[in-house]
């Protein structure tokens, strides 16, 4: 995962928590706190009423409830205990069928019904308090229930309720919760994408200028302007470039110094062993000797000049080509080697390109050989695609060789690498070199056993 996800994950998932861990506790505190006070008022008032019923009219109600004159006189002994969020009180028999009540009507008969019934289905006679429902009507609404036995066979139930108001500040206390949290996570969300960008921005132009490095040691010094951790990694990145480039200026300077002191003696021991051959003409045997020897002298000769390519390459002549142009001339120069092989060569596309044209012709030569060298006779086939942009010309080069393991992969450019039979592990090393030169990368993929591309990039801005 990207930092930027971790970083919002991280600032909204420790708010979320947060506004839990306190919303939640503070919600259900409030919540049980006024419960608790309504249940004590329903239970206090449900005592009351117990004690202010007469057992004599409550017995005579239970046994002919259609007696106004004892229903009223029950209704009138329990109206002193309507006091505040206790809209009425009733007394049902073991039927459910009301017999008596004061108060405000209920606005949820179902709601008493199941009160009654959970005080009649309780052996022994205590109070039982329900849950705060939303009655039918709108609003909260809890009970509470006894069963009374007044000198009858069957108790008759004396139900209590209450308008549980509170209820209503608990619903718009759970809403400002929510429209606390979710502003906040707006302003969280926005914060966070301004940090991370503030944050992250300069961390992709470290790495963009990690990988450049990568690419080009030669590439151009990236300075973020900060005095925090990332504008010490900025500098720490900026030094190890520039000592680097410093290290790798000197081995090319000791490299060049090594080739001139061993071509010098090189070329005098060519001309010495032509004289020496022409002198002993005549002697076939020495000749063959000799002829060896010049062979030597002269493939020496050439790793040193490739060695002198590598440390110290010569000035560039800078002009405007054709890359296609420039191809077609190397074809011709392997055009042998790819009949003699049974090589199939397949070319598209071209672009203008300010560059040197020799330096770019030995560039395409060493990558051709190459696909050369890892193909097989008969069945080989290479192929080169010219791809341009405003911002930069494109050469791959593919093959469908033999590949590179992925092993060796990451050494192929280094200088005296190789993994072939013959060769000094130059050529990667001094195209690379080239094509650095004029601010150029070059990249390889490879499948192995299937083929290999290199891929060189040349921006046009600093052809």
């Amino acid at each position: 995962m990207k930092l930027k996800p971790k970083i919002f994950l991280l600032v909204v998932g420790t708010l979320l928590i947060s506004l839990t861990a306190l919303s939640v506790p503070i919600y259900w505190y409030t919540r049980s706190a006024l419960e608790a006070e309504l249940d004590k008022r329903l239970l206090g008032v449900l005592d009351l009423s117990t004690a202010l019923l007469d057992e004599e009219l409550l017995t005579i109600l239970a046994e002919e409830p259609a007696l106004p004159r004892v229903r009223q006189a029950v209704e009138q002994s329990l109206q002193p205990t309507l006091i505040r969020d206790i809209t009425g009180v009733a007394v049902f028999s073991a039927h459910r069928t009301l017999l008596a009540s004061t108060g405000a009507p209920s606005r949820d008969q179902g709601l008493l019904a199941s009160t009654v019934d959970r005080a009649l289905q309780d052996s022994t006679p205590r109070s039982v308090v329900s849950d705060i429902y939303r009655a039918g009507g709108g609003g909260y609404l809890k009970t509470a229930a006894k069963s009374i036995y007044a000198g009858t066979a069957r108790p008759v139930v004396l139900v209590v309720y209450g308008d549980a108001g509170s209820m209503e500040y608990i619903d718009q206390l759970a809403g400002t919760i929510f429209w606390v949290a979710f502003l906040t996570l707006i302003i969280a969300t926005g914060l966070t994408l301004t940090f991370s960008r503030s944050l992250i921005r300069p961390v992709q132009q470290l790495s963009a200028y990690a990988k450049s490095i990568q690419r080009n040691l030669q590439t151009s010094p990236v300075m973020l302007r900060r005095t925090d951790e990332l504008g010490d990694l900025s500098r720490a990145l900026s030094e190890m470039h520039t000592e680097l480039r410093e290290n790798e200026q000197r081995s090319r300077e000791l490299l060049s110094g090594i080739a001139h002191e061993i071509k010098n003696p090189l070329g005098g021991m060519e001309i010495y062993t032509g004289l020496l051959e022409e002198e002993l003409s005549g002697n076939s045997h020495h000749r063959e000797y000799l002829e060896k020897i010049r062979e030597s002298l002269h493939n020496l000769n050439q790793t040193v000049i490739s060695y002198l390519d590598y440390a110290r390459p010569p000035r560039s002549r800078l002009r405007t080509l054709s890359v296609r142009t420039v191809l077609e001339d190397v074809h011709r120069l392997i055009l042998p080697e790819l009949r003699d092989r049974r090589v199939a060569f397949r070319c598209t596309g071209d672009a203008q390109l300010i560059t040197d044209e020799s330096k770019l012709r030995r560039v395409l030569l060493n990558l051709l050989r190459n696909g050369l060298e890892a193909v097989s006779p008969t069945t080989g086939a290479i192929s080169v695609a010219i791809h341009s942009d405003p911002e930069q010309v494109r050469i791959d080069i593919t093959d469908n060789g033999r590949g590179i393991h992925p092993r060796d992969q990451a050494h192929i450019f280094e200088p005296y690498y190789t993994t072939g039979e013959q060769g000094y592990g130059m050529g990667l090393a001094i195209a690379k070199n080239i094509v650095e030169e004029f601010d150029g990368a070059i990249f390889v993929h490879s499948e192995y056993g299937k083929g290999t591309t290199f891929q060189i990039t040349f921006p046009r801005e600093k052809s």
